[in-house]
């Protein structure tokens, strides 16, 4: 048996896990059937029996093939794959640091703030919004040595679900708020 992640090359984070059963290719596609198909579709609730889908295209996905680790099925968003420049991804996954600060809505945009980041490099972010049935996908960095980056979007006031991934942080899916 091995254990295939699928995850987000621009920042490293697990969104799924699976364990195979007998040979699967190494260069497996992220939308072969079925792993994902067309997309990943996450879901969070935004309020009283509503349901908001974030759906990552394959075409932003990758597989890889990972050393067993039982506690990514439970928490994937707590694990990253760690990707050397230039080189296959190593097999052992990486147990994300925590954060607790939620995402937060501005006039100007999402604002996501982390405890510390990377003093010597910028840190990527990306972030899928929902609006209804439309889905913005946000990404940038936050520059080096600071830990705060605003995300443009509008959005209308009322809640909305929300994927944050940040290299080197846990991944959060939530309910976020706009007043």
């Amino acid at each position: 048996m091995s254990l295939r992640v699928v995850y987000v090359p621009d920042t490293g984070h697990v969104l799924g896990a699976v364990a195979a059963i007998g040979a699967v290719p190494a260069d497996v596609d992220a939308g072969a059937e079925p792993l994902v198909g067309a997309a990943l579709p996450l879901r969070v609730p935004v309020g009283a029996g509503e349901v908001a889908t974030l759906a990552l295209p394959a075409r932003d996905l990758a597989v890889h093939e990972a050393d067993d680790e039982p506690r990514v099925f439970a928490e994937p968003l707590a694990y990253g794959v760690r990707q050397v420049p230039g080189q296959r991804p190593r097999p052992a996954l990486v147990r994300l640091a925590v954060w607790d600060e939620e995402p937060r809505f501005t006039a100007d945009g999402l604002v996501i703030t982390v405890p510390v980041t990377d003093a010597s490099q910028d840190t990527p972010v990306l972030a899928l919004v929902a609006e209804g049935a439309d889905v913005h996908v946000l990404a940038g960095r936050i520059p080096s040595g600071r830990d705060t980056v605003t995300l443009p979007v509008t959005v209308p006031t009322g809640t909305h679900g929300v994927l944050t991934l940040i290299t080197g942080w846990t991944g959060s899916l939530r309910p976020v708020t706009k007043s």
